[in-house]
């Protein structure tokens, strides 16, 4: 049984799960409306039955700092969906690289990092090799999709450790 209940900002922006104690809390103290309640639930007391709340809404807005999602190098390779950005190719996890747009050298010599995720694509071995330690330019070399351009991913995720509710699906893009 699920008893986690989804807190959304009053932007209705996914702030987090909390339990069912603290959903009813915030409730009780006035900072939250029920948005979404669970069917054939309820929370009985000796008076009445309140249907049980499966989404809230905070009344006042809440600031969250921006989370920014760490660079690694599965990461890049999911984000351009295992395909070599310079032929196209479709690739296993086995025979996936990253590679770096701006040579590791150029970077150290600058004192730029290297590994960011506009510096980064991935590759297949045989543009990782024929690229080389050079740059795109040098290496005579394009991006197979002409409006590709690394791009940092979107790090505003809710990590969720249980299972999905269907009246929260409307809420969270999965």
């Amino acid at each position: 049984m699920v008893q986690s209940v989804l807190l959304l900002n009053n932007t209705y922006q996914p702030l987090r799960l909390i339990n069912l104690s603290r959903a009813l809390t915030l409730l009780f103290a006035g900072k939250a409306e029920v948005v979404e309640t669970r069917p054939g639930r309820a929370i009985k007391s000796v008076n009445r039955a309140l249907p049980r709340p499966s989404v809230i809404v905070l009344k006042r807005y809440v600031h969250v700092p921006q989370r920014h999602a760490t660079w690694s190098r599965r990461g890049v390779l999911v984000r351009d969906h295992y395909i070599c950005r310079y032929c196209g190719a479709k690739m296993t996890h086995r025979d996936a690289t990253v590679d770096h747009v701006v040579p590791q050298w150029k970077c150290k010599k600058t004192g730029e990092p290297a590994n960011t995720w506009t510096n980064t694509v991935a590759s297949c071995r045989m543009c990782q090799s024929r690229k080389g330690g050079r740059s795109v330019h040098e290496a005579g070399m394009r991006f197979s999709d002409p409006n590709f351009e690394p791009k940092i991913p979107r790090a505003t995720y809710l990590v969720l450790t249980s299972e999905i509710l269907p009246e929260w699906k409307q809420y969270i893009q999965v």
